[in-house]
């Protein structure tokens, strides 16, 4: 094949790709149409949320939407979990796109036509968000199988509120098994609709807890040389557990140990047998929890039994830390600005996700959208609270975004490929 030619047939290759391809007219216009699906999804499932592992409802609207839909529902994962899958004519990776599903045990408080039903329940996170936008990003592409180069999973995730969280299971079910990538998103009250926050790195904490309890002998408060009591010794193991991060971690990264709760004793003139204390940990390094927790039992152990006690200390990982691999990271950056909208580095944040699992397995990127109305301050509404409000224009930010990294994810991928 002569050069002219060759030249010829790779510009005919590159425009039939061109028609299969989203680019920011084309997006804007898919969410036009689906805007008003987009709030019908939303509501219903604010109106009907459930806790975490409960989510039974939930999960029925999701599979029977799905189906309609004819976006094929893949077994093998038990629960209220839901995963399914859309495959395109032509060769291309894996991407996975998640959302959690489950609500709080909050009672809300808005005066809103679509307001939780459920007394004590709800959607004060912003779950009910990123279903909504993944159920219309199935049913958009459901709708335009052209667009898909590969396979595209869509992970229906239960619990992410309540330990273990439902993504561990997932993973170890093998929902990652066959995926190139992830990506999820987070709404946020603490940014303006408009605003995305990406940055590569730690995104959230791991969390460590642990819990201490310390035995004595219990007697009277009139004898305590007849005793051994486990209260000074608590109180002693609480101060130096405090310290233990100002010695330990390096001073320029980010951690908190936390005290939670000291229980034992009930009466003035008795003297218990048993005290417990406990609370958490959180960093931006998983290895250095488990140097932590370390410390927290050599501590303990060597104060109790300076004090003739006993202790016993447990310490379980809550979840890892959610680290955002950079090259995937510049593909959610790369989105949001084609899609216009401003790119800020997230703030450093020491909240949990379990999103990390997914990330432990395959690299990805995990991004946040701001949901605030850009009139009221960020205050005005915090997360698990009862009046957690969002601005509903976010929501087709959130499905744009969706459409514009999965685009952009495609064209890195088939480059790297070249």
């Amino acid at each position: 094949m002569g050069t002219e030619t060759k030249q010829t047939a790779e510009r005919a290759a590159n425009q039939e790709e061109r028609k299969s391809l989203m680019g920011k007219q084309e997006i804007q216009a898919i969410a036009d149409k689906w805007e008003e699906k987009l709030k019908e999804i939303r509501h219903y499932l604010h109106e009907n949320p459930e806790l975490s592992f409960e989510e039974y409802k939930t999960a029925e609207y999701i599979r029977e939407h799905l189906k309609k839909s004819g976006v094929k529902i893949l077994e093998g994962f038990e629960g209220t979990s839901t995963v399914a899958v859309l495959e395109g004519s032509e060769p291309g990776p894996c991407i996975a796109f998640r959302a959690d599903i489950d609500a709080l045990p909050v009672t809300e408080e808005n005066d809103l036509p679509y307001r939780s039903k459920v007394p004590g329940v709800m959607h004060a996170c912003g779950h009910d968000t990123h279903t909504a936008c993944l159920l219309c990003l199935a049913d958009i592409f459901a709708e335009h199988p052209e667009f898909i180069k590969g396979k595209i999973k869509f992970i229906f995730q239960a619990a992410e509120e309540k330990l273990p969280g439902g993504a561990i299971g997932l993973c170890e079910a093998g929902v990652m098994d066959d995926v190139d990538m992830i990506f999820g998103f987070h709404c946020t009250s603490a940014a303006p609709v408009g605003t995305v926050t990406v940055s590569p790195g730690a995104d959230s904490a791991a969390i460590g807890i642990y819990e201490v309890k310390v035995k004595g002998y219990g007697g009277h408060g009139s004898a305590p040389h007849k005793a051994k009591n486990p209260v000074p010794a608590a109180c002693m193991v609480a101060s130096a557990l405090n310290q233990i991060l100002a010695e330990k971690k390096d001073p320029t990264a980010c951690g908190v140990f936390t005290v939670s709760y000291i229980n034992g004793g009930k009466y003035p003139n008795i003297i218990p047998e048993e005290v417990t204390l406990g609370g958490n940990i959180r960093t931006l390094d998983n290895e250095l929890i488990l140097k932590i927790f370390d410390h927290v039992k050599s501590i303990s152990k060597g104060i109790c039994e300076g004090m003739e006690c006993t202790c016993e200390v447990s310490t379980s990982v809550g979840y890892q830390a959610t680290i955002n691999v950079p090259e995937y990271v510049d593909i959610v950056k790369e989105a949001i600005g084609e899609m216009g909208y401003k790119h800020e580095e997230k703030p450093v944040s020491l909240g949990g996700e379990d999103f990390s699992y997914y990330l432990l397995k395959k690299p990805g990127a995990y991004f946040h959208v701001g949901m605030a109305d850009p009139e009221n301050p960020v205050t005005f509404s915090p997360h698990h609270n009862g009046c957690f409000l969002l601005d509903e224009r976010g929501l087709r930010i959130g499905l744009e975004l969706e459409l514009a990294v999965y685009q952009k994810a495609v064209e890195r991928f088939a480059h790297a490929d070249k």
